[in-house]
């Protein structure tokens, strides 16, 4: 265990050697501080395997049993299933110490990968944005190392062991986290957490160095996708574990710890479309630095809520009063120092910002922004009340979801609509005989798709609505609370319509590029497809999830706004049955059995049929763990098409006659298969985007300027020069590849032309 913690504090030194390293190299200049600089990268390897190894100390002390590890004794797991293997390496993030451990090693990950992919050039803005980089991991480090809360490599207590060695007390991982769904929930979230230092990093690097070309976008850009993916995989399966685990038929409660992994996800949505528009029109400069310091200061928050005690949540860790300080100054320091930077560089950095429309793109995106940087403000206020002063709005008070959701409906609807109309949007302004001609269409299209989605209200959906308001009490406030019910289908109706547009006009998009790619290029239609999707994968990849979205926002109405939700106690006889809506479930049989390990497993079977016809069954059950001595609710779904019908037994009662009642929890959640559907697509489409081009390694378009800026702020010894103006002509035309791909495969073949040119243009520069 010493060797962990001496890893630990090697790290930390590496990191702070690879930070003195790298500005001494830059305050040098590029040829007298070569050797300085390439000490900083050798470093951040250093401080990356210094960290692997702590890591992989703790690792071996969980499959070891090594309870002389107090964080292995209180986050051991006695499951005796198939995936015990894995629940032993689950432990490694399950508390406080390991999941902080764990994160840091990703920074260190990122960090090493931005040094080998950057060490050819060690140009002036690769070395400050990864000198900044080095710092954050140097913070989370220091959380660590300075707070014996913090620290994973603790001893227990002579008193909680054995002579032997044996744990004595009655210490283990919550079992509400033995669940496939949390094995993967935290390792993705802290994936997409650590790679949005990056960003962050280099927006404070191009403000260091003053170089306002789109380099640093360039260079960050696919790292950025690829955090904001895995944070996404992250919420989705946090939502799966949320919804079968924790037995209340739902999956998203807007708990602090939850909204604290929403917030970087919706200025990261800002951060990605404003990096579009600075690499394709050279604006939103300044927005892409605000939403880079932005998006990493609210991922910080979420582990200021989880480690303060701020804020009460079933997901927080015991505060400490040096968490609070060190991670609320690395909240505030972000956003301190890219503010002062912009006031230093505010001419350097202006853009093209200005949009002669409200009809263009670039408004589109103005308002994406605005919109994403308000939402997340008002989640955030609203997630931290209860620790806010009482003469500020809501101070001293605790957010309910009803209040969340009374904002964050019409807001997402009003964002949605900006999603539905942007891709058919052209740069500047779009005259209105262009718009009608591509938006007819799909238009057309989405009349279909809403008229489907309104038969599925009026028939399915609105009697829900009568039916819990009709039951009263609490379960009917989350549906009056909107007012009359014209307001409530209202929205529901204005989001389907929307939902229906943002489908269509992704669909037909693909439809419109394909037909004029195969005409301008004589090709068949499976090979125009296949050249859209692969090679402008970005924006491809944007496109399958704008209709991924779409597909989620049908989901949400269903599963949030209409669920029939009915709780009551039945007979525990076999053959018992009872109704809700139009599914009779009757009882078949109950079993038990107890583990080896003492654990015992409680379920039911009942049978269920819609209008006399059988559709399966479903077996919820409970789990009483021995060691923890708590109980577990293991609910059970059974699907169809447009709806799940969700179980919660939560066992019996014994009655005055010497029989036995069952308490359940029947929950029929409409149209949930579309979000999951379409957070999968919006996956896919993520992912499209994300997956690394060819000429990622490649200059920008204004390379040659933004070299000369390097070459006098100090840039690297090799690299950085080499090709001067012909390298960026040549990535000129790489760009022009990317934008020619946009719309239709016509304009692709233009851009096509121009990326050759620009190739032949980085030949001569050589």
């Amino acid at each position: 265990m010493f060797f962990g913690k001496l890893a630990l504090w090697l790290g930390l030194i590496t990191a702070l050697v690879a930070i003195c390293a790298l500005w001494w190299g830059h305050y040098l200049g590029r040829k007298d501080g070569e050797a300085a600089t390439n000490l900083g990268y050798y470093a951040t390897f250093a401080s990356f395997i210094s960290f692997t190894l702590s890591v992989l100390t703790l690792v071996a002390a969980f499959f070891g049993n090594n309870y002389k590890l107090l964080y292995v004794a209180e986050n051991r797991s006695t499951d005796v299933s198939s995936l015990a293997w894995l629940y032993k390496l689950a432990g490694v993030w399950a508390g406080r110490e390991g999941s902080l451990l764990f994160w840091t090693w990703l920074i260190a990950v990122f960090a090493a990968y931005v040094a080998w992919r950057r060490m050819e050039k060690t140009d002036a803005l690769s070395n400050m944005g990864l000198l900044v980089t080095n710092v954050v991991l140097s913070l989370f480090s220091l959380a660590m190392l300075c707070a014996e809360i913090n620290d994973p490599f603790k001893l227990t207590s002579a008193d909680m062991l054995s002579a032997s060695g044996e744990l004595l007390a009655n210490t283990g991982m919550n079992p509400l986290l033995q669940h496939w769904a949390m094995i993967l929930h935290p390792p993705t979230l802290f994936v997409g957490y650590a790679g949005l230092v990056i960003p962050f990093a280099f927006a404070m690097a191009a403000l260091i160095v003053n170089d306002s070309s789109s380099e640093w976008v360039e260079i960050v850009d696919r790292i950025t996708l690829f955090s904001w993916l895995f944070l996404s995989i992250g919420i989705g399966l946090g939502s799966v574990w949320a919804y079968v685990v924790l037995g209340w038929g739902g999956y998203w409660a807007w708990d602090p710890v939850e909204n604290a992994s929403f917030l970087p996800w919706l200025t990261g949505v800002g951060l990605i479309h404003s990096f579009t528009v600075y690499r394709r029109r050279g604006g939103f400069k300044r927005w892409a630095l605000l939403n880079a310091a932005m998006t990493f200061s609210l991922v910080v928050l979420g582990t200021f809520i989880t480690r303060s005690g701020i804020v009460q949540s079933v997901h927080a860790f015991q505060p400490d009063s040096f968490s609070t300080w060190l991670f609320g100054f690395m909240i505030a320091g972000p956003l301190v120092f890219i503010g002062l930077g912009l006031v230093l560089r505010w001419k350097s950095f202006a853009g093209n910002d200005e949009f002669e429309s409200l009809t263009s793109k670039e408004s589109a995106y103005y308002f994406n922004n605005v919109l994403m940087l308000l939402a997340a403000a008002i989640v955030a206020y609203l997630t931290v009340t209860s620790a806010l002063p009482a003469w500020l709005p809501f101070g001293k008070q605790s957010i309910s979801a009803i209040t969340f959701d009374l904002l964050a409906r019409p807001v997402g609807i009003l964002y949605a609509i900006i999603l539905a109309v942007c891709p058919i949007l052209a740069w500047r302004k779009t005259e209105g005989a262009t718009f009608w001609k591509r938006v007819r269409w799909p238009l057309a299209t989405a009349a279909v798709i809403f008229a489907a989605l309104v038969a599925e209200w009026w028939l399915n959906l609105r009697p829900i609505y009568d039916f819990m308001v009709g039951q009263g009490g609490t379960k009917a406030i989350g549906f009056t609370a909107f007012g009359p019910p014209f307001v409530y289908h209202g929205l529901a109706l204005l989001a389907f319509a929307t939902a229906s547009v943002i489908i269509a006009n992704g669909v037909w998009l693909f439809i419109e590029g394909t037909r004029q790619r195969a005409a301008a290029k004589k090709e068949g239609i499976g090979t125009a497809l296949q050249a859209i999707l692969f090679k402008a994968r970005s924006q491809s990849g944007g496109y399958i999830a704008h209709i991924g979205m779409g597909i989620i926002l049908i989901g949400l109405v269903g599963s949030a706004m209409y669920v029939r939700d009915v709780k009551m106690t039945v007979p525990a006889d076999v053959g018992s049955s009872f109704t809700v809506s139009n599914y009779t479930l009757t009882f078949k049989s109950a079993d038990s059995k107890t583990h080896d390990n003492g654990d015992v497993d409680d379920q039911v079977t009942f049978a269920v049929s819609k209008n006399g016809r059988n559709v399966g069954t479903v077996t919820p059950g409970r789990t009483t763990f021995a060691l923890q001595n708590q109980t577990r609710l293991n609910a059970a779904v059974l699907s169809e098409p447009l709806r799940d019908i969700f179980m919660v037994w939560e066992g019996t009662q014994p009655t005055a006659d010497g029989g036995y009642d069952s308490s359940i929890n029947v929950k029929i959640n409409p149209l949930i298969w579309f979000a999951w559907g379409g957070f999968g697509i919006l996956l896919l489409g993520s992912a499209l985007a994300t997956w690394p081009k060819k000429t990622a390694r490649l200059a920008p378009a204004t390379a040659s300027s933004a070299s000369a800026r390097r070459a006098k702020a100090g840039g690297g010894p090799t690299g950085g020069k080499k090709g001067g103006s012909g390298k960026g002509a040549g990535s000129k035309g790489g760009s022009g590849k990317g934008a020619g791909n946009e719309g239709t495969g016509a304009k692709g073949a233009g851009g096509k032309g121009a990326g050759n040119k620009g190739a032949k243009s980085n030949k001569s520069g050589k």
